[in-house]
């Protein structure tokens, strides 16, 4: 495993599905902790668990400013600092 990005806290909008979902794996595989939104909760969950540990999901629509508000919110509370976007 590669551990570049260990100790780094990422988010990943549009992480569910596609090139966001392959963005955060690889973010994950190379030892960051990646936060992923999406809007379908369904999706979230299984990208969730095919990343594993190193995910935390977060339902949100990124075109609602309330949604991204609490977003930042969550991973400010959480970790303190978010390093990659």
């Amino acid at each position: 495993m590669n551990t570049t990005l260990a100790g780094k806290i990422a988010l990943v909008t549009g992480g569910s599905t596609g090139i966001g979902l392959a963005t955060a794996q690889e973010l994950a595989a190379q030892g960051a902790k990646v936060y992923i939104t999406g809007r379908r909760q369904a999706e979230l969950d299984a990208a969730r668990a095919d990343i594993g540990a190193a995910a935390v999901a977060i339902r949100a629509d990124v075109s609602r400013m309330a949604d991204l508000d609490a977003v930042y919110a969550q991973i400010a509370k959480e970790e303190g600092r978010l390093d990659i976007l």
